[in-house]
């Protein structure tokens, strides 16, 4: 599987997330980006491909995951969610976006353009 293949476009979210790697060790970490199928997040921590944890953001919710891919600073994750729970993600991240963007005005709506795939 190509796991630089992406199904949902992803987006910045000026916010950071907790990760739970097991039952003993969190970590807040910068989103770097986030979509309704995953999310990455800037942090040196280098878990293994596989691994699974919880991401919680503030603003959208608890979501288990699995490691996709581990970069030099970000790990990428891939949402173990059902589709009506994706559906709900994708609309409050909907919400968390349009708020953001109106909190930051024209100078940070480029912040809400998809990012490149």
């Amino acid at each position: 599987m190509d796991h630089d293949r992406r199904d949902l476009p992803r987006w910045h979210l000026s916010e950071e997330a907790t990760l739970i790697l097991d039952s003993d060790y969190d970590v807040r970490c910068p989103l770097r980006d986030i979509s309704g199928s995953g999310a990455a997040v800037t942090t040196d921590l280098k878990p293994e491909a596989g691994d699974e944890a919880i991401i919680y953001v503030r603003s959208l919710g608890r979501f288990r995951a699995k490691v996709a891919r581990v970069g030099d600073d970000h790990v990428a994750f891939r949402f173990l969610i059902e589709d009506e729970r994706q559906i709900i993600l994708l609309e409050r991240l909907e919400r968390r976006l349009l708020q953001q963007e109106q909190e930051g005005g024209q100078a940070k709506g480029a912040d809400l353009e998809p990012l490149a795939h």
